[in-house]
Order: structure tokens, then C-alpha cells, then sequence
């Protein structure tokens, strides 16, 4: 309950209106940006019920998540944005039991609108996804195979995001995105996590726009 509530604060946070957010323009349009995201993180089931959401009757805990990002603003409605970063989720009452996953996507972001001072817009990208499951720091063993409980698998995600302007050259954004890691491994682990995965996260973050051209802009 307690992620839940942090959850629904940063939403609001985000979403106060007339809190010196400003809507993003043209003016960023050619520009590209460094930035990074913080946020919280949990791993869903899957249509089989199946998936990292559990482990051995324990439901997984949001923990914290956070990327590294570029993007680059083709134009008022269209933004590409390559990520990368780190999330896990624990289980109580488990030895130390930790599913990872750290995912490296190139997307897109489609302009949606203005809302609360914000400009929205609809987020989806692919790219590999790297995950596994540690026992005390250890990667555990698949049980009926004995492979490590370690890939890389194709992946995608969809969402929302938002983005306002908090100087003329830095923004802060929110993602909430849904994510969902194909198995190509399912031979390797017959046992355990050899299905299609899902999870979800929120993220808050911060911008720095510069100009591909000019360098950094102060």
C-alpha cells in the first residue's frame, strides 16, 4: 500500500496546474537532451498467470527503478528517445530473492495534447532486454533445467508520458509505461520464467535540451 500511495502522490505532484509548468513548443524542436528518471517499479503477471509477479506464493514488492535517457525532438508532435536503466522487485518472507531486469529501448513519443500545463504524449519503443534472478546476490538455478536464471530477451513498452518546462532549457518529465519481455529461453527454463514477462513502472525525471549543432546552451 505504501508504493500505491507513493504512486498516486507523484501522479498529483505532476499534475497540479499552474505550478510555473509550461506546455512544450517548437522552441525545443531540433534540440536533443541528456536526462535521467527515478521512479518505482513492479513485475506483473502474465495472460497465464504466470510471470515474476510471485515467488514461491509471495507477491513481488515495488522497489525503486531508474534510467538514464537521450532524446532528441524531430518536431513539435514526434521526440526519439533512447533509455536505459535498472529495476527489481523483492519477495517477503523470501531467502534474499531478487528479480531483475535492465532494459535498453529506442522509442518513440507521439504528441497527444496539453493537459494541466503539460504536453502528453503517447510513448512505445523495443529494444533487448537484459533480466534474471538472484538469490543473495547469486543467479539462481532454473529448477527442472539447472540453467542460470539469466537471459536476454527481445522486449517492448507502451505508455503515457508528460513533459513541462521548468527553465527555457530544462523540462521535467513522468513516464507510465507497460513493458513486456518476449521468451525466446522457454527450453532453458522450463521451471520457472521460461513465459512471456510483464511490468510496469513510473517514472519522474529531468531534462537538459541542447542543440546537436551549437553544443551545450546556458
Amino acid at each position: 500500500m505504501r508504493g500505491l500511495r507513493l504512486l498516486v502522490a507523484g501522479a498529483l505532484l505532476v499534475g497540479l496546474p499552474g505550478v510555473s509548468h509550461a506546455e512544450i513548443g517548437s522552441e525545443l524542436n531540433g534540440l536533443g537532451s541528456f536526462g535521467a528518471s527515478l521512479g518505482v517499479f513492479r513485475w506483473l503477471d502474465n495472460a497465464n498467470g504466470q510471470g515474476a509477479a510471485t515467488f514461491q506464493g509471495h507477491a513481488a514488492t515495488i522497489r525503486p527503478t531508474g534510467k538514464a535517457v537521450f532524446r532528441y525532438r524531430i518536431n513539435t508532435n514526434w521526440l526519439v528517445s533512447v533509455e536505459t536503466g535498472f529495476g527489481w522487485n523483492g519477495y517477503p518472507e523470501s531467502n534474499d530473492v531478487t528479480t531483475w531486469v535492465l532494459p535498453i529501448t529506442v522509442g518513440l513519443e507521439r504528441r497527444l495534447g496539453d493537459l494541466w500545463g503539460m504536453t502528453t504524449s503517447l510513448a512505445f519503443g523495443a529494444g533487448p532486454y537484459v533480466w534474471g534472478r538472484w538469490e543473495k546476490g547469486d543467479t539462481m538455478l532454473d529448477p527442472v533445467t539447472s540453467k542460470p536464471l539469466h537471459a536476454v530477451d527481445p522486449g517492448a513498452y507502451g505508455g503515457l508520458a508528460g513533459e513541462f518546462h521548468v527553465s527555457e532549457h530544462v523540462t521535467c518529465a513522468a513516464h507510465l509505461t507497460l513493458n513486456t519481455i518476449l521468451s525466446t529461453h522457454g527450453d532453458d527454463f522450463q521451471g520457472t520464467l521460461g513465459d512471456t514477462k510483464l511490468y510496469s513502472d513510473l517514472r519522474f525525471g529531468v531534462n537538459y535540451y541542447f542543440s546537436p549543432y551549437e553544443g551545450l546552451i546556458w
